[in-house]
């Protein structure tokens, strides 16, 4: 939210319930008869699409500043689509409703209900007046386990076709679309399903250089775009194969890496590029992602569809690398057999003495190798380690994320507890060992 008008483009879709009455909400772009740029009236139009596939519709006007000619105008609208329509006057707080009542009441489309927004005032009468007709839980019921979920970021510069891949994905014309930079102004979700497996993927506002940044809707999209990579689960970058990498590029990676997230690459309007070029951007890439190798790059055309199987068989595979789970003994062999191909170096005349490692955590993989010195490591010798680890866990398009820990091993000292079977065994075996 932000006090900017014509800040919202694209639909917005969240979920509520109220008593019994559960219902999934639309915010749609405002509509503004006197507007006549691109860019609003596709917004406008993809609003009345919208509502015309909703069961009841609520008209939003400014009790503040009375009725106006684009109230009349969407009023007439919305009576074709024989659809319920609720007034809901808004920023009525402090003002007399008799008053606003009058000044709205020529609109003659529905019920009349004052509200604040910013307050929360008449929202729940609202809701209860709209949801009065309909049946007990039918409309939308919640499901807090997302775990089998893959919540994919789209990022990418302004016009790199993050909007129309999302459109191709969709099969549908979700997004606005437009070669008009910075089209995508608020991080927009979608939920689908691909091959058995299910999705959220999240269209965000295309990031320019912080100096290029204009103004507190761009500022707030991109807040908007980091908010959204810090609740994925993998980072889908959209470059653009007709224009070399830039520096805006690297930073969005850099910020994928920083967070975590697992990686894919989506070079995109490869189609439109002739072999020669091709093989000059494949060593452009190459060369400029070498501080990201393990990240998946796959190349696509999202006009055409071409390339998608292969980057959602990448997202797969960098998901689930994400989240695998290690056994500690599993862990510390493989942690052996780095040392033994590889010994840390001696600092200050004695030998770096790494003992075991075990999981921390995941998304990213988390490993805690316990040890002494462990924070005299040299850069180059943690870097061993990762990649080590990397390639014998085959992590695909994550990172992965290593700390030291001084310390003796924490399993020590502590006596096991046997099970009945066990005792039993025991016992035999010791009655055995007397005897003989």
């Amino acid at each position: 939210m932000a006090n900017i008008s014509g800040l919202t483009r694209d639909p917005k879709v969240g979920i509520g319930k109220v008593g019994d009455a559960g219902y999934i909400v639309v915010d749609t772009g405002g509509i503004d008869s006197s507007d006549e740029d691109e860019l609003s009236a596709a917004a406008a139009s993809k609003a009345l699409q919208v509502a015309k596939e909703c069961s009841a519709i609520i008209l939003v006007v400014d009790g503040r500043s009375g009725s106006n000619a684009s109230d009349i105008m969407l009023a007439d609208e919305l009576r074709k689509f024989n659809i319920p329509v609720t007034v809901a006057i808004n920023k009525t707080e402090g003002l007399d409703f008799d008053l606003v009542l009058s000044e709205f009441s020529h609109l003659q489309i529905g019920p009349i209900i004052p509200v604040s927004a910013a307050h929360g005032e008449g929202v729940i009468s609202l809701i209860e007046l709209l949801t009065s007709q309909w049946e007990v839980a039918s409309y939308y019921e919640t499901n807090d386990d997302d775990l089998d979920r893959i919540r994919i970021a789209v990022l990418g510069r302004p016009n790199v076709g993050k909007s129309t891949l999302v459109n191709r994905i969709l099969g549908d014309e979700k997004m606005i679309t437009s070669d008009i930079p910075g089209t995508t102004r608020d991080s927009v979700e979608f939920d689908f399903a691909r091959d058995d497996q299910s999705y959220v993927i999240v269209d965000t506002a295309g990031v320019r250089k912080k100096g290029k940044t204009d103004g507190i809707a761009e500022k707030f999209s991109v807040m908007q775009t980091l908010r959204a990579l810090d609740r994925a689960n993998t980072a889908l970058l959209v470059i653009d194969a007709r224009e070399p990498i830039t520096g805006q590029d690297l930073n969005l990676l850099g910020l994928a890496i920083d967070s975590g997230r697992s990686i894919v690459i989506a070079v995109n309007k490869w189609d439109s590029l002739s072999e020669e070029v091709r093989d000059s951007c494949r060593a452009a890439l190459d060369r400029r992602l070498r501080f990201a190798r393990y990240a998946e790059i796959c190349f696509i055309s999202a006009l055409k569809g071409t390339g998608l199987k292969g980057m959602f068989e990448s997202i797969n595979t960098a998901a689930a690398a994400s989240i695998q789970k290690h056994k500690t003994n599993d862990l510390t062999k493989l942690l052996i057999k780095a040392l033994e191909t590889h010994q840390p170096p001696m600092v200050q005349g004695r030998r770096i003495k790494l003992r075991f490692a075990h999981m921390g955590g995941n998304n990213p993989p988390k490993i805690i190798i316990h040890g002494n010195q462990g924070d005299q490591l040299p850069e180059s010798y943690k870097k061993y380690l990762e990649n080590f680890f990397r390639q014998e866990l085959k992590l695909i398009g994550t990172p992965i994320k290593i700390f030291f820990l001084k310390g003796d091993n924490p399993f020590s000292g502590r006596k096991n507890q046997l099970t009945k079977r066990q005792l039993v065994k025991k016992k035999r075996l010791m009655r055995f060992v007397k005897k003989h």
